[in-house]
């Protein structure tokens, strides 16, 4: 399958937002080949939850050819922002079913809190939807890092429970695990997990030369790849390949 990753959208009406780059990032997305089979949104659809930028990040999502399905962050959830997301965007606890693969979305944020959190609800969510996965390939998405990630400042708010969720998706050899949060794409493997974080797709908040990005993720049986889109330069460079029946791990941040 074949998903396009995208994070931190940030829509508001003010300086936070670049509506311009939204428009050529969804752009870019539209004229992918092959098409991806669906968009993944890792949270931040909004920088403070109000109804207003709901509105216009709905309507800015339309410009987006593709079935998405999203996951909400830190900055959804402020001003009662966690009262509206199920109205415009869907469960933000979800399991979906697709031709081979499992997708397990979870909300890891909390109302007003930058920090966030699992839980032992959402860890049941995790194992019992593992335990009925009928052999397709299971991918989990929530909005907050699970590790570090480099070039992203002072850690402040990973997930408070880490440790306890990350022993259950290694413990249950999970693939792929998709994240945003910190404006920076990075993808680092433990055990047979690869961790991916997707970078800001349209907030001015970039980080040095990163820039506005979004993740195209290719995955199979046997391999999964994920390229980095730079939305501004529109250009693509791959980040990871992982080979999980051979377990070769070639990551562009760390050579061999």
């Amino acid at each position: 399958m074949r998903i396009a990753h995208i994070s931190d959208l940030h829509v508001c009406i003010g300086d936070d937002f670049n509506e311009n780059v939204f428009d050529k990032g969804a752009d870019i997305i539209n004229k992918l080949d092959p098409v991806p089979d669906f968009v993944f949104v890792s949270g931040d659809f909004t920088t403070n939850g109000l109804l207003s930028e709901y509105d216009m990040a709905k309507e800015k999502l339309r410009k987006i050819n593709y079935k998405t399905v999203a996951v909400p962050g830190n900055h959804d959830e402020r001003n009662l922002g966690y009262k509206l997301f199920p109205e415009y965007f869907g469960r933000p606890d979800f399991t979906k079913e697709y031709d081979n693969l499992l997708l397990i979305g979870l909300a890891s944020s909390e109302p007003d809190k930058d920090e966030g959190k699992l839980g032992r609800g959402r860890h049941r969510i995790i194992e019992d939807a593992i335990m009925n996965s009928h052999e397709k390939i299971p991918v989990i998405g929530f909005h907050h890092h699970l590790v570090p990630v480099p070039n992203s400042g002072r850690e402040k708010n990973i997930i408070e429970d880490a440790g306890e969720t990350l022993d259950i998706i290694l413990k249950n050899n999970i693939p792929l695990v998709l994240m945003g949060h910190r404006h920076v794409p990075y993808a680092v493997k433990i055990h047979n997990t690869l961790l991916v974080n997707a970078g800001t797709f349209s907030c001015n908040r970039t980080r040095a030369h990163f820039g506005n990005t979004f993740n195209i993720i290719e995955i199979n049986n046997e391999d999964i790849t994920v390229t980095v889109v730079n939305v501004r330069k529109e250009e693509e460079k791959r980040m990871v390949h992982f080979n999980q029946k051979k377990g070769i791990y070639v990551n562009k941040y760390y050579p061999l």
